[in-house]
């Protein structure tokens, strides 16, 4: 099957972003628009901060982070030929903003990695999971190597 938008949603941090956007971009159809997402957590969740703690630090760290991001994606989304147009760095939870990010551009399918080993999450990473709870529309979740670099 082949798709108009396909938004694939990628871990910087722990998945390999290039198995996830090579298994989404089979799915764009001719003329059709691979949109990427990365989700940086709040810094109150990294760093176990209170969430009503809005200091200039909180924002500094935030910013710090979605602009490493914005590089590292713009670096995996390079061999794609993405335009920055359609690389998104957004803050917030992941599932969250995943589900508001494939409504508001009308994605027709969401594509997301897994890669959790253990127990429950053998089946499905904490984030797959929580993306196909609740997503508004197909998810496909691809399945990523054991000694993915």
């Amino acid at each position: 099957m082949m798709f108009t938008t396909v938004l694939a949603a990628v871990d910087l941090a722990a998945t390999p972003a290039h198995f996830v956007l090579e298994k989404a971009s089979s799915y764009v159809a001719e003329g059709g628009k691979l949109q990427v997402i990365h989700v940086v957590e709040p810094q109150y969740v990294q760093y176990s901060f209170d969430p009503t703690f809005t200091g200039s630090l909180t924002r500094e760290l935030e910013d710090n982070a979605r602009e490493a991001a914005r590089a590292q994606l713009a670096e995996v989304c390079a061999p794609y030929n993405i335009p920055a147009e359609q690389q998104h760095i957004v803050l917030g939870r992941a599932a969250d903003k995943i589900h508001d990010a494939a409504q508001s551009m009308n994605a027709d399918i969401i594509v997301v990695g897994s890669h959790a080993r253990h127990g429950w999450r053998r089946l499905l990473g904490s984030t797959a999971s929580a993306v196909l709870q609740g997503a508004p529309l197909d998810v496909i979740v691809a399945r990523l190597p054991e000694k993915a670099d």
